[in-house]
């Protein structure tokens, strides 16, 4: 079923849907700039971690990390979507340092 976007009289407008999928576009391509720049500190992080003899897992920092997400969202009804997201960050984070470590290993 397709779902139209209609204003008050009952009017199809075609170009809400089209401005509203491009500022999508515009947040997403922001979006991986910002994560590309997250996976270069995950970068600095890891070495930090090796040199320490530190495990790539973190219990304590991810906790905060995911509390003050939560805390930055001011939209109560959003907040565990944040939340979920962020989750979904930090385990590609972990397994990005796993690969890391792997990779070193073997040059």
């Amino acid at each position: 079923m397709m779902v139209t976007n209609e204003n008050d009289s009952g009017a199809w407008q075609p170009s809400e849907l089209t401005a509203a999928r491009q500022q999508i576009n515009d947040i997403d391509d922001e979006i991986v700039r910002l994560l590309a720049r997250r996976f270069d500190a995950v970068t600095k992080v890891n070495a930090a971690k090796a040199a320490a003899d530190l495990p790539i897992m973190d219990h304590g920092r991810e906790d905060q990390v995911l509390n003050r997400v939560m805390a930055n969202d001011s939209n109560p009804e959003t907040r565990i979507y944040m939340r979920h997201i962020f989750e979904t960050i930090m385990k590609n984070s972990r397994d990005y340092q796993d690969y890391l470590t792997k990779t070193k290993q073997i040059h």
